[in-house]
């Protein structure tokens, strides 16, 4: 490793190796993965050239860098809604942090990029380090990254072998959401969570979360699937009526918890007169909605959410898993639901 943190760039396949392979000179090979124009380079060797680097997973060294350091961030918004939109709000604010390090955030929005073709697109523009959902890494892409002198890192709700992980635990908003209904005295909850089986592993930890605190306090807990359309709502209203009411609802999305309150509504159940209601990720229709709905949310600003020490630490060689994957702290935004 360099002083840095970073591992020895010239370890791995060399501009030499691509070179020799190819059969041009050193320069033809700089000149064709740098993107320089030369009339002395056909198509045919220009073709040639890109083959053997891509076969031997060669990245030219970093050179000069647009701004000094740079931070690659994969795209987010094609990814799972809880996780994304989590991940998204996180770093926005680890943008200003690593600002404050004198590190330049910035976006990268190609949606299909992953595995190596991910890695080749990121390592050309030399960032520091690469953040991306850890779905988008894979061993060989990680690795192609690293001799490239570049640190992936990735998002993801565990710990995953490929690259060092920020972990999305949002267990505190079950825990809020779950206190918050047992102190108005609920005895009988719903979880209700997403129907496809990739959005209820991304809202685990909050399930686990409400599951903890229902222990303590003695609450009783079912949790229920709802899709995200008019009909699942309805269907789970009739629980709602049956012989067993509950008398609190936590939604694991506000998605759900505000498509739920209307079907409640139409059925003529008083929220919150006849059970209580938490949402959870505070959306902004939550202050619209009438009644308006109760919601728990990750506090960016409490100490125990800074990513921006992680990721330093990632870049600087000294990578703390334990660092990375704190439970973020949560608060509840109390409403009329």
């Amino acid at each position: 490793m360099t002083a840095g943190g970073r591992e020895d760039e010239r370890t791995g396949p060399t501009a030499a190796d691509v070179a020799a392979l190819a059969g041009v000179s050193r320069a033809t090979v700089s000149y064709v993965l740098n993107g320089l124009v030369d009339e002395r380079i056909g198509p045919e060797t220009w073709a040639e050239v890109r083959a053997v680097a891509r076969e031997l997973g060669y990245v030219p060294p970093g050179g000069r860098r647009t701004t000094g350091h740079e931070l690659v961030i994969g795209h987010l918004g094609g990814e799972r809604m809880t996780l994304a939109r989590l991940a998204t709000a996180g770093l926005d604010r680890l943008a200003v942090e690593l600002g404050e390090a004198g590190y330049t955030m910035v976006l990268h929005r190609d949606t299909e990029l992953k595995g190596m073709a991910a890695a080749r697109s990121w390592a050309a523009l030399r960032p520091a380090a690469v953040i991306a959902h850890a779905d988008r890494f894979t061993k060989g892409g990680a690795e192609l990254l690293r001799r490239a002198g570049v640190v992936p890192i990735g998002i993801a709700t565990q710990p995953v072998p490929a690259v060092p992980t920020l972990v999305i635990d949002d267990s505190r908003l079950g825990e809020v959401a779950a206190e918050h209904l047992a102190e108005r005295g609920c005895r009988r909850v719903l979880v209700v969570v997403p129907k496809a089986k990739g959005d209820r592993q991304l809202v685990a930890h909050r399930v686990a979360g409400f599951e903890r605190v229902a222990a303590r306090t003695g609450m009783r807990l079912e949790v229920v699937r709802m899709g995200l359309r008019r009909d699942s709502a309805d269907r789970l209203t009739r629980t709602v009526a049956g012989d067993d009411p509950p008398d609190g609802v936590f939604a694991c999305t506000d998605d759900h918890a505000g498509l739920l309150l209307g079907a409640l509504l139409d059925r003529g159940v008083r929220v919150p007169g006849d059970l209580a209601l938490v949402g959870a990720d505070n959306a902004p229709f939550c202050e619209m909605l009438r009644p308006r709905l109760t919601s728990a949310e990750i506090d960016l600003d409490a100490p125990g959410a800074d990513l921006g020490r992680a990721v330093l630490a990632a870049i600087r060689g000294r990578w703390d898993p334990d660092a990375a994957a704190r439970p973020w702290p949560a608060v509840l935004h109390v409403r009329d639901t």
